[in-house]
């Protein structure tokens, strides 16, 4: 116990203490809630995995970059998927 620091050690009396005492802190909503989809994880580490290791499929649409404006107006597409042989200017 004495090797604790001191904020863990008076959090830890703030706790034992009688809960009318203790300061209100607002709700936290669940994670589903802040999420846009359930079913996507929000942990970084998740995300590059499930990045660096997509069926082509679906690599095709993370690997797409925007038309300029002249080809937009011409294609009436915003974006398309980049393949081979495909010249691209990176800003």
């Amino acid at each position: 116990f004495w090797l604790k620091p001191l904020w863990l050690r008076l959090r830890w009396r703030l706790a034992e203490g009688p809960r009318d005492k203790l300061p209100l802190r607002p709700r936290q909503p669940p994670r589903d809630e802040m999420k846009q989809k359930a079913t996507v994880s929000s942990s970084r580490r998740k995300a590059r995995k499930a990045y660096f290791t997509a069926p082509s499929h679906i690599r095709r649409k993370l690997m797409s970059a925007p038309l300029s404006k002249d080809l937009r107006t011409k294609y009436n597409v915003r974006s398309l998927p980049i393949r081979r042989d495909d010249e691209v200017m990176i800003c």
